[in-house]
């Protein structure tokens, strides 16, 4: 009798810890947040320098180059 409810619990609690959706999608979501908090932070903080200046000239050749690829 408790090995029954034993395995009812167990087949219940896997149930719940093995369903993965929605977890790939918070991760592309983290990614997102972390590549913006990034380019905000070189925006802001090496905006009005030379190397700002270089740094988002190259950045927007590569996303100029994104689109010319294909």
């Amino acid at each position: 009798m408790m090995k029954k409810i034993w395995w009812n619990v167990n087949e219940k609690y896997l149930t719940y810890v093995k369903n993965e959706k929605g977890a790939q999608a918070l991760e592309w979501v983290a990614l997102g947040l972390v590549v913006i908090a990034i380019m905000s932070a070189i925006a802001m903080g090496v905006g009005s320098s030379d190397i700002g200046a270089t740094i988002v000239s190259k950045l927007e050749e590569m996303i100029q180059g994104i689109g010319a690829g294909s």
